[in-house]
């Protein structure tokens, strides 16, 4: 317990009790610091590693506030910002909560190298995968680090700076974690333009091939609490072009789809 105490993480907030971060209730905890900028990014205050919201607090607080919500919580879910940033540091937290009996979840973008993830990934039971997208558009919904007022571009990128391992790192990574049985669910927000949803679903399909147990959700992109809220109500797709989607995500052979408007 010794590392509990002396090993420290940005803390965004912890939510006690939540039923939609995995299964069964759960205790969420929020960390600080992302390596993406995603325009519709709904909490783009956890993005910087360090803020004035955030506080730095030891392991131990983070155990005895799990503690605290026990027994009435099956497990606990990390999350951000981009928790896989500090996988060192939530090894020794999870191989303590789960001496409690409990669940450890981490909810993540996919974008994390896995060889030096996977001790933490062995210790993780399950996945909340939210899939960014794929291809060019990619690089302009969620990598450009440079736009910190999350403002929507009026062109969107045209030519590739990205290396093309870096762009599908997340569908490899889902592929790895898939054959691991390490995924619940995979997300995907839908935002118009950026990224073919229709070509993403037919890759996503492919690779839950076999793991009919995994749940896919459409999500409807919203506006509330972004940086540009005016700039993303261009690209909101509208309640036919989610079930549309979703009958197209059955067809491909996706069991599990739940689409949220």
């Amino acid at each position: 317990m010794t590392a509990l105490s002396t090993i420290t993480l940005p803390l965004h907030r912890i939510i006690p009790f939540s039923n939609v971060e995995g299964a069964g209730n759960r205790i969420s905890i929020f960390l600080q610091g992302c390596k993406l900028n995603c325009l519709y990014c709904h909490n783009p205050e956890t993005i910087p590693r360090y803020s004035a919201d955030s506080k730095r607090v030891s392991l131990r607080y983070l155990y005895d506030q799990v503690q605290d919500s026990m027994p009435f919580i099956r497990g606990v879910t990390i999350s951000g910002g981009e928790p896989t940033i500090h996988h060192r540091k939530l090894v020794p937290l999870f191989q303590a909560l789960r001496q409690l009996g409990l669940s450890c979840y981490l909810d993540s973008s996919g974008f994390f190298e896995f060889e030096p993830m996977q001790e933490l990934i062995a210790l993780t039971d399950k996945f909340l995968f939210d899939l960014k997208g794929s291809g060019l558009g990619l690089q302009a919904l969620c990598f450009e680090r440079k736009n910190q007022s999350g403002k929507v571009p009026d062109n969107l990128i045209t030519t590739q700076r990205m290396k093309s391992a870096n762009l599908t790192r997340n569908l490899d990574n889902l592929r790895r974690l898939l054959a691991l049985g390490k995924i619940e669910e995979v997300r995907l927000v839908v935002m118009l333009d950026f990224v073919d949803s229709y070509e993403l679903i037919e890759q996503t399909a492919t690779l839950l091939k076999g793991h009919p147990e995994v749940i896919f959700k459409l999500i409807r992109v919203h506006a509330k609490g972004t940086r540009d809220p005016d700039g993303i109500a261009t690209y909101i797709p509208d309640i036919g072009y989610m079930n549309q989607l979703e009958q197209y995500a059955r067809k491909c052979g996706i069991n599990r789809v739940i689409t949220v408007c």
